[in-house]
């Protein structure tokens, strides 16, 4: 079903000129630098107000306002998304006043620090799951298997089964060698954790060998990680843990993993 998206601006105090443009052409052009788009000329005027079926939508919002010296003017930038107009102007108007938006704000702040609690993570490390959940999304180059190793894949999704992985959902994949980073195994079992409470759902493959021929130990140290921790029930569940010898992978299926893995 078709989407209605919300921008709205709120601005508390002196009195604003507002305009708007959602047409991304009329924004920056056709073939200029983003980086100096024309809407954005030195002494900006009101945008056009472009509204309707647009070949290239974007959502722009000037606001301008005059700040008296020693004086604060808060302003909200509101986006959302809704299933109809009407749904769509309800909150617009709720979180217009300003009371009600600071109110949110700080409910939210409270939410990210409970989860955080439950994690037993830091706020450097949740930027750092957020960050990480970019390239779960969105492929990263910097971040995935080498050129080379993805031009040799010639296996597709199926391969991924034997190993009760569907490839159905993004893959974060953790090669580790020895029990020395078993602290990188949990900061991957956290951010997971995470990940899941925000509603983005991933396998998280975790590939173990111990060159020292500890591998029990290993696999028993990785294990008490997730019974541990929010994890516990996810292991071998579509969105959860799986873990898995590296010794017992054939080549082409190991690269096949590295190919899928975001």
């Amino acid at each position: 079903a078709p989407a209605w998206l919300l921008p709205a601006v709120s601005v508390v105090g002196p009195r604003a000129r507002w305009s708007f443009e959602t047409s991304r052409l009329r924004f920056t052009a056709r073939g200029l630098p983003m980086a100096d788009p024309p809407a954005m000329p030195p002494t900006p005027g009101p945008l056009a107000g472009g509204q309707g079926w647009v070949l290239d939508p974007a959502i722009a919002s000037r606001c301008r306002l005059t700040i008296e010296p020693e004086k604060t003017v808060p302003v909200d930038f509101i986006t959302g998304i809704a299933p109809g107009r009407r749904e769509a102007e309800q909150p617009a108007e709720k979180y217009s006043d300003h009371y009600i938006a600071d109110r949110v704000f700080d409910m939210a702040w409270t939410h990210g620090q409970a989860i955080l609690s439950h994690l037993g993570a830091t706020e450097a490390e949740a930027q750092l799951y957020n960050r990480l959940a970019g390239s779960v999304i969105f492929a990263n180059p910097g971040l995935r298997a080498a050129p080379e190793v993805l031009a040799r894949n010639r296996k597709s999704q199926a391969g991924l089964w034997g190993y009760s992985v569907s490839g159905d959902y993004p893959i974060v994949l953790l090669r580790l060698e020895e029990s020395g980073n078993l602290e990188l195994v949990r900061q991957l079992l956290a951010a997971h954790a995470y990940w899941r409470l925000k509603g983005l759902t991933a396998d998280l493959v975790i590939w173990y060998e111990d060159q020292g021929g500890y591998r029990q130990e290993l696999y028993d140290s990785i294990m008490s990680l997730i019974s541990g921790g929010l994890e516990s029930g996810w292991n071998e569940r579509p969105g959860g843990v799986f873990i898995r010898m590296l010794e017992r992978m054939v080549e082409e299926d190991m690269v096949l993993f590295q190919t899928v893995a975001r």
